[in-house]
């Protein structure tokens, strides 16, 4: 364990596959969590992973130079662009703001809308198709989880929109962080205050 990571999870995912091992997904493990129930607290939760991301980044920013660790190009290079991808979409955002209060922008500064076009109908069609998979194979745990489809066109929408910002305020938040100091965080926003959330928690045995 590495304790000045604020994600160890990551960290330890990284560190096994660095090392030869394997880590494998299992269709059919069942997990039990608490999620935070406000926008403040999910806020705090994805601005937390965010800073974990960059500091994954900044950590394993040498195994780009390491031919050994190849295999973990792909990951590394996906967690990079992911980031690029959330400055250019909020500059994307403000230089159609600008253009959108008559700021003369030159050509190739121009943003004309935000308004998807056949690309973000495209991969809100594939957005579509995964999640109506996901709630196919967990149909068998939850039947009544078909009753959201509906509703999950927006789910991509707001996802985006919150990482992009936790991603952007996460960058400099990072770099400012003392060296070495230890990753703690709290989650006062998990539920556990909710009416029959506590009987319904698994509880620890000594």
């Amino acid at each position: 364990w590495s304790p000045e990571m604020l994600t160890e999870d990551i960290d330890v995912s990284w560190k096994l596959q660095l090392r030869s091992w394997d880590i494998r997904f299992e269709p059919r493990a069942l997990v039990w969590i608490l999620m935070p129930e406000t926008l403040i607290g999910l806020w705090k939760q994805r601005l937390r992973w965010a800073m974990g991301g960059i500091q994954t980044l900044g950590k394993y920013f040498p195994l780009f130079f390491v031919w050994r660790c190849r295999r973990m190009w792909p990951v590394y290079l996906e967690f990079l662009i992911s980031v690029m991808w959330a400055y250019l979409m909020s500059a994307a955002v403000i230089l159609w703001g600008l253009g959108a209060l008559g700021v003369n922008l030159p050509r190739w500064l121009w943003v004309d809308t935000l308004l998807p076009g056949f690309n973000g109908l495209l991969i809100g069609v594939t957005c579509m198709c995964q999640i109506g998979l996901s709630l196919l194979f967990d149909s068998r745990y939850d039947h009544k989880l078909s009753r959201v489809y509906s509703w999950m066109i927006w789910y991509p929408v707001a996802y985006w929109v919150l990482n992009t910002a936790t991603t952007i305020w996460a960058v400099p938040k990072t770099m400012m962080r003392k060296r070495g100091s230890r990753g703690r965080w709290t989650s006062p926003d998990r539920g556990a205050h909710m009416p029959g959330a506590q009987a319904a928690a698994p509880k620890a045995e000594a």
